[in-house]
């Protein structure tokens, strides 16, 4: 079964990221989702995990908070221009691939970046339809993603829970002859 990966900015988005991944996992119970911190076992090498995941995964949704673009390194560059930017390889990988579905998930107030703001590797990402995610609307708009992702992945929905069973009350008889949930006086 194809998996979803989620790539994110630790100093960007780390707790939408986290948020998400969990309501995935609630909805789409049984798909692999791979999030860096909850699936990278501590002495695993995380660039051969990474890429096994990218291998395996069918969509990657990329979670683009406010600093996404602007993040910087220590000596003040834009982390998005360094070809070994983390992020940057995990989405160029995933919009290189046949198959894999980009899906631009917008956090916080993120606006989407244009392709003049993205690297050569990036740019196509521009293209690509974005999901917004609020916390007003946070229930409906991860229903919404989790449709898509069903679609995507070509799961079928799933079985409606069946209606509760009616309840019958009981019907008691008091010394005056009233059932014992009236409330009338007599």
């Amino acid at each position: 079964m194809k998996g979803i990966f989620v790539s994110y900015r630790r100093q960007d988005s780390q707790s939408a990221a986290g948020r998400l991944s969990d309501h995935l996992r609630d909805h789409l119970s049984g798909v692999p989702i791979f999030r860096d911190v909850e699936t990278i076992e501590p002495g695993v090498d995380f660039v051969e995990a990474i890429e096994r995941a990218l291998a395996s995964c069918g969509v990657l949704v990329a979670v683009i908070g406010p600093r996404w673009l602007t993040v910087s390194n220590d000596n003040g560059q834009r982390r998005l221009d360094d070809p070994d930017d983390y992020t940057r390889i995990e989405i160029a990988t995933a919009l290189k691939r046949d198959g894999v579905r980009v899906i631009p998930v917008l956090v916080e107030g993120a606006q989407m970046p244009g392709s003049d703001a993205l690297p050569d590797d990036l740019a196509s990402l521009a293209r690509r339809n974005a999901m917004e995610l609020t916390d007003r609307r946070w229930d409906y708009d991860v229903s919404q993603l989790v449709d898509t992702l069903r679609k995507v992945l070509d799961l079928a929905a799933p079985e409606p829970e069946p209606p509760p069973a009616p309840v019958v009350a009981a019907r008691g008889g008091g010394s005056n002859g009233r059932s014992s949930g009236c409330w009338g006086w007599a």
